[in-house]
């Protein structure tokens, strides 16, 4: 009895993750890969300069947030007010040309996983530029 419920959940697996590749490579062309810490923690590994993730974030967090937001440039951090939510977005360098984005955000005291995804996504539609 216990092997077609471990083959029912082998077939299951692999299906599910098939398809989470194929959208994580369908969702931008310079996401290495991406995943979700923490149910509001938002990371990418992208085949970009830290340089340029650094400049296509601080771009989409100007037009995201209506008030002015604190930025550190020495280590690529900013924190910004985006729909009442205290974003914070970084971006580090892990090898030549290629860097990680992590996106969070917390409202009202608690992790709010739709903001940060909006602000990640905001984010990646400006490297595609």
């Amino acid at each position: 009895m216990r092997t077609p419920t471990l083959l029912l959940a082998s077939l299951v697996l692999v299906l599910s993750t098939a398809g989470c590749a194929a959208v994580a490579a369908g969702a931008a062309a310079v996401v290495i890969s991406q995943d979700v810490l923490d149910n509001n923690v938002y990371v990418a590994r992208l085949d970009r300069s830290a340089d340029l993730v650094w400049a296509s974030a601080k771009v989409a967090l100007s037009h995201l947030s209506p008030k002015p937001y604190d930025i550190q440039d020495d280590i690529r951090q900013a924190t910004a007010d985006v729909d009442d939510a205290k974003v914070t977005v970084s971006v580090d360098t892990y090898d030549l040309n290629r860097s990680t984005l992590r996106v969070s955000a917390r409202k009202y005291g608690v992790n709010n996983g739709e903001i940060a995804k909006m602000v990640y996504d905001k984010i990646l539609q400006e490297l595609d530029k």
